[in-house]
């Protein structure tokens, strides 16, 4: 998750889009401004990747969380949500 300085979200989405580590992008609201998600095969692969991250002008806070597992009810299918 990162916290963006100003109005840089749109240049530091971009960049970050670059990193071949870089599965997804999310833009959400709250707290945090963006959402990457990785996948890296070390974990020494994952810090170079945060650090890259977290050094690009405009990136004022950062927190990382790992995925230890995902479960789903049985037939629930994810839908993503559309307009209210």
């Amino acid at each position: 998750m990162i916290g963006i300085e100003g109005r840089g979200g749109d240049r530091i989405a971009g960049r970050v889009t670059g990193i071949t580590a870089v599965t997804a992008v999310h833009s959400t609201n709250g707290k945090w401004d963006m959402i990457v998600e990785l996948s890296t095969d070390t974990l020494a692969d994952l810090d170079e990747v945060i650090r890259r991250i977290r050094n690009l002008d405009g990136v004022m806070i950062s927190e990382t969380n790992l995925i230890l597992s995902t479960r789903r009810a049985s037939g629930s299918p994810t839908r993503p949500v559309r307009g209210f």
